[in-house]
């Protein structure tokens, strides 16, 4: 079936991605459709020396598709804006990595990605009703809150730019150089969407649901606290309390609590090696749990970096640039990929 400029532009509007790149039509549109910003059109119809008057950027698009520019036009203009702007990030790398060694803590202070608006209304605008309290609330909550949350973001915000990179400069892969739905780059003529996160705890209680574990993991710690007289803040949040207890049995130098702790690890180590040779249901997990306004069909190319050994400090491997880069080129150097294989089954 061949389809026309108005029948992909639907597709793509839809988020209907799997019909989309079922053609050749369809993945040319995308690759065009990943140029845009209007200067990056021109610079395409500047190479394909194609005369363009002053068009809206939908125009341009429509008239690259129907001019049936060459693929290999398409990739080398891609390419080449790419590298002059991965240029201009490559000499400040070493420098960025060396700024992003100075945050020492990972934590959100309370606020969650993205809710920072709910948190604010729920915990404050609309619980607080005397105007001294919610001042002092403001002065010593509100604003260490953000402090966290802004450089939580921005942690996460640069180390995702710094590892995107390196799978662009992959020879396999095709950046996208514009602002494009749901593809971050293709791989062998496959759009993937790149998501890195952390080995997921729900999918972790959900293993150890199945090994007839307790559920949370917490609840094992704080059974081997009360079984070796170690005391804690029975006040503290999950979260908290969870580091708090860990850092209790990694500092302890008894050998009764370091086998119960080398042995919470192992059962970690164990669940997360099982996964690595059957990834299929930790993909299915992340589908099923992916939030309503993430929810879609994409080709989502997940990276978990893990620590085996801490996996509250997974979140320091995302400025390990040589683990990375060597892990990502092996992954791309040795990975076939088919569209096909893709395809999720249940």
């Amino acid at each position: 079936m061949s389809y026309t400029f108005s029948q992909l532009s639907r597709l793509y509007n839809e988020n209907k991605l799997f019909e989309l790149t079922s053609s050749p039509e369809g993945l040319y549109f995308l690759k065009l459709r990943s140029l845009a910003r209007k200067d990056y059109y021109l610079h395409l119809f500047q190479k394909a020396q194609i005369f363009s008057d002053n068009f809206g950027v939908k125009q341009y698009l429509e008239t690259l598709f129907n001019s049936k520019i060459s693929l290999e036009t398409i990739h080398d203009s891609i390419n080449q804006i790419y590298e002059e702007e991965r240029v201009k990030r490559r000499a400040n790398e070493q420098e960025l990595l060396g700024e992003l060694y100075k945050l020492r803590v990972f934590d959100w202070g309370g606020i969650h990605e993205n809710d920072i608006n709910k948190h604010l209304v729920d915990n404050y605008i609309k619980k607080i009703t005397n105007y001294d309290n919610l001042i002092e609330k403001v002065d010593n909550e509100i604003l260490h809150s953000l402090k966290s949350f802004v450089l939580c973001s921005w942690y996460n915000n640069w180390t995702s730019i710094i590892i995107e990179d390196i799978f662009k400069d992959h020879h396999r892969v095709l950046p996208t150089v514009g602002q494009i739905k749901q593809v971050d780059f293709f791989i062998d003529d496959i759009p993937f969407d790149l998501k890195v996160t952390y080995f997921p705890k729900g999918f972790m209680e959900k293993k150890r649901r199945a090994r007839q574990l307790k559920i949370k993991e917490i609840s094992d710690l704080k059974q081997g606290a009360k079984k070796f007289s170690i005391p804690f803040d029975k006040t503290r949040n999950k979260d908290d309390l969870l580091i708090d207890l860990i850092t209790a049995f990694t500092e302890s130098s008894n050998q009764d609590i370091q086998d119960f702790y080398n042995n919470f690890v192992k059962i970690r180590k164990d669940i997360i090696n099982e996964t690595v040779q059957q990834p299929h249901e930790l993909l299915r997990w992340l589908y099923e749990q992916q939030g309503s306004q993430r929810f879609d069909a994409s080709n989502r190319l997940f990276l978990i970096v893990v620590d085996t050994n801490s996996l509250e400090d997974s979140w320091k491997l995302k400025r390990d640039y040589s683990l990375l880069k060597e892990k990502i080129e092996e992954y791309l150097n040795t990975r076939s990929f088919n569209k096909d294989e893709l395809l999720l089954t249940w």
